[in-house]
């Protein structure tokens, strides 16, 4: 599958705790179907946050393998709706959130 391959570049922040994210393999359930995918999860103990390029954020549940989408940002690109995941806060600037997006190649 083309651009399943991890940027370098990628350095997604964890929208509930804004630590950085770490590539792992995750198991997803899409339509009743148990797939493997490269996902980024968070590094916080017990926290079920991940993003992937394809899907954007979302909570991988510990209940059945199941996917929800409940309560995670969607923040899309206003040009193409690709997915954007969350680069950079400012501690002092509370409202600062830097949201951007990998091109798939």
């Amino acid at each position: 599958m083309p651009g399943t391959q991890p940027s370098k570049e990628l350095r997604a922040l964890c929208h509930e705790h804004h630590v950085g994210m770490r590539l792992n393999q995750s198991f997803l359930n899409s339509e009743g179907d148990l797939k493997q995918a490269l996902a980024y999860a968070c590094t916080e103990h017990d926290c079920l946050v991940h993003y992937n390029i394809y899907r954007g954020y979302f909570i991988l549940s510990q209940s059945e393998n199941t996917n929800e989408l409940d309560m995670v940002p969607s923040v899309r690109c206003p040009h193409d709706g690709a997915p954007m995941y969350l680069a950079e806060i400012d501690p002092d600037k509370s409202a600062f959130r830097l949201w951007i997006y990998r091109i798939l190649e």
